[in-house]
């Protein structure tokens, strides 16, 4: 298995343990971090990608890229430390020559390397759908399958990325977001509905802009949130089923920040196995899929809070225009 690991770079991006304005993560957390996958991806060459003036002191990484600060981001669009993420990602990513790249949050850490093996256990395609050259493993932690119980596309969290170096690429490597010739389209939507709950969620802004880069007659630019139709949720499930692995962390080997951590799994993320059903659905009809207790137990709070959340917000929001 070392043999794999050294076909692996991981990108740790990020500020460096806490910052003034970020003090909410636990001390020490990129240390662990950077331990942690000498750990379980042994032989792995490991890339921190970071910004001035932090505390190095103690951490053991193979190269150190430092990026001036792009500061908060104000286009109306974006989340404020969207080109934070975006620059100390793509940073790193221009440094890696393996074959295979994980991108992972200076504020994470492994628990295990089974997304390795993960990645490769659902080849299988639809034809017309791959966009990637193999399929990327992202976490289901805050990867949302709705909000407010309405349905909702393109919100992937993310922590976590690993597969093909040129796959991680495809997504982070964009151009400047006002580069893009649909910048100022987002701009003026986001606009309309900025300060309420039609808003974006973050994850949603920042998924929009690579899928609309890479498979832009299939993307959609969201008006608000819930802009959604049925034909819309059919598409984003057969890129998912064809392009991502969702697997959950405890069994991919994702640590994950105090923050983050639940006793039960939100109602409202997808799981590792709502995954499956889109992969059996949609690439391979012949897996078998063995619904668990932890499934099922989600399966039954989606089936009582979604509805509820949902009449909640209608009774208290009416969708935009």
């Amino acid at each position: 298995m070392n043999n794999t690991f050294q076909q692996i770079t991981v990108v740790v991006q990020g500020p460096v343990q806490n910052y003034q304005g970020r003090t909410h993560h636990e001390e020490g957390i990129t240390q662990r971090c950077l331990t942690s996958i000498r750990t379980h991806l042994p032989d792995a060459t490991i890339i921190l990608s970071t910004w001035p003036d932090q505390d190095l002191s103690g951490l053991d990484y193979d190269q150190l890229i430092i990026s001036q600060d792009p500061g908060q981001n104000y286009d109306g669009f974006c989340p404020v430390n969207y080109h934070r993420q975006v620059l100390s990602t793509q940073a790193g990513l221009d440094a890696v020559t393996t074959p295979y790249a994980v991108k992972l949050r200076t504020d994470n850490f492994l628990t295990g390397n089974e997304f390795v093996q993960i990645q490769q256990q659902f080849a299988k395609t639809e034809l017309d759908q791959q966009i990637f050259s193999e399929k990327v493993v992202i976490n289901s932690n805050l990867f949302r399958r709705s909000s407010h119980g309405h349905r909702v596309i393109m919100s992937p969290s993310d922590f976590f990325y690993y597969g093909r170096t040129t796959d991680l690429k495809l997504i982070w490597q964009q151009p400047d977001f006002n580069q893009h010739d649909f910048s100022q389209q987002l701009i003026q939507q986001a606009q309309k509905v900025a300060g309420t709950p039609f808003a974006l969620e973050a994850e949603q802004t920042y998924c929009q802009i690579w899928l609309k880069s890479i498979a832009q007659d299939k993307t959609p630019l969201l008006k608000h949130r819930f802009d959604v139709n049925r034909h819309d949720i059919i598409v984003w499930e057969r890129f998912l089923a064809n392009n991502i692995i969702i697997a959950d962390p405890e069994t991919m080997g994702l640590g994950l920040r105090k923050i983050s951590q639940r006793k039960l799994k939100r109602a409202n993320e997808y799981s590792h196995i709502d995954w499956l059903k889109l992969y059996k659905k949609y690439c391979d009809n012949t897996i078998t899929i063995t619904i668990d207790k932890n499934q099922r137990q989600l399966e039954l709070r989606r089936l009582f809070k979604l509805p509820l959340s949902k009449l909640a917000f209608k009774i208290k929001n009416r969708v935009p225009a």
